[in-house]
């Protein structure tokens, strides 16, 4: 599992009511754009520095981080 900040990481959410969990990628720890991650999440705003399981989680590569914190949809370009 790769990503950059910027990028969304999506898992399953806890009930059927709340189907995924998703955050922003604030932070790349490892080597290569490998985890551990930290991310904030959109649900409550709190940041946790997490390894994902790439069977649970997935990351979205559309979102462009902002200096506020919030992020937005957008198209990265990819060289």
């Amino acid at each position: 599992m790769r990503a950059q900040v910027g990028d969304q990481l999506v898992g399953p959410g806890r009930t059927v009511v709340h189907g995924e969990i998703v955050g922003v990628v604030i932070a790349v720890h490892g080597e290569d754009g490998g985890p551990p991650f930290t991310v904030r999440w959109y649900e409550d705003g709190r940041a946790s520095t997490i390894n994902p399981d790439p069977e649970r989680f997935w990351i979205r590569s559309q979102v462009d981080v902002h200096e506020v914190g919030t992020a937005m949809r957008g198209i990265r370009n990819v060289a």
